[in-house]
């Protein structure tokens, strides 16, 4: 197996590592129907009557298939779920191992004894579908965002919900990662210091995607070459790795940022406050602005 010489946060990003995960993160299309089932109910619960319009037999209509990383709609092992938000019903492309995105997933929250425990009970393979599956189970049936929705603001609530329906202790191990993630990307991309850091996410989403999608990260040769130090730029991480982090830093941020500014609620009850937040916040073009804000103001 390749040697690396990469470390983020103290974990070193190996294929070595990402193959001893291969087995402990293999996803099968009874994970993705047992994950979708748990979801399902609840989704639909906080979609409420955006959810009943889009309803078909009492369910919402999508469904799972399985993928390989050469399959994957281009996005190779780089996304574990995705679909076509315009399609009916909805096909869920799943990847059938979550390794290489738990792996960097995990390296996002840093380097700690709290980190290692908290991610040792709390980051499973089944949890990972959950938490993917749940938000995607709620994004295609959103309402509109006035065409300006974005990943990183708009998608973090579906995400957020998600991570709240995996239950009160698993939860708070989700969202206190997650929090200590986006603390250290505020700092590592300097957020207290820009002008305009919303700008500056907008186009690091944009650029990111762009980036990640065909990206020919499809076999073992290919996750070997992409955690290698080979063809490092001059900050001495590969450009598609490093697109690849930045992906999860962000993500940890829109998440702690809406965590954070719910703070006033009770934030696992989100029945009695979810309706009211799709109907009027989430569609408009600047939500998540001033929680995100906020947010880096207080790292």
């Amino acid at each position: 197996m390749p040697a690396i010489a990469l470390t983020m946060n103290g974990e070193c990003l190996s294929f070595e590592n990402y193959y001893l995960m291969r087995e402990t993160f293999a996803v099968d299309r009874d994970m993705i129907r047992r994950c979708m089932a748990a979801c399902e109910p609840l989704a639909v619960e906080a979609l409420s009557v955006y959810g009943q319009r889009v309803m078909w037999q009492g369910n919402l209509p999508v469904y799972p298939i399985i993928t390989s990383p050469s399959d994957n709609g281009g996005w190779g092992h780089l996304m574990p779920m995705w679909f076509e938000p315009s399609e009916r019903p909805v096909p869920f492309h799943t990847l059938d191992n979550w390794a290489l995105f738990a792996l960097v997933y995990k390296s996002s929250f840093g380097d700690s004894d709290e980190t290692r425990g908290l991610i040792n009970d709390a980051i499973t393979a089944e949890n990972l579908v959950r938490v993917v599956a749940g938000s995607n189970m709620l994004l295609p049936f959103l309402p509109s965002t006035q065409g300006r929705g974005t990943f990183f603001r708009h998608g973090m609530l579906p995400y957020l919900l998600a991570i709240l329906w995996l239950g009160n202790e698993t939860c708070s191990a989700w969202l206190r990662l997650h929090e200590l993630g986006a603390r250290r990307f505020v700092m590592t991309q300097s957020l207290a210091k820009r002008d305009n850091p919303i700008e500056f996410l907008r186009e690091l989403e944009y650029n990111i995607f762009a980036r990640l999608e065909r990206n020919a990260v499809h076999d073992d040769e290919a996750v070997a070459s992409f955690l290698s130090a080979e063809g490092t730029n001059s900050i001495g991480a590969p450009p598609l790795l490093g697109s690849y982090q930045r992906l999860f830093g962000a993500i940890n941020l829109g998440i702690s940022a809406l965590a954070k500014s719910y703070a006033d609620r009770p934030l696992v009850d989100w029945r009695s406050w979810i309706y009211q937040e799709i109907s009027v916040p989430y569609r408009m073009a600047d939500f998540g602005n001033q929680a995100i804000i906020d947010f880096i103001k207080n790292v």
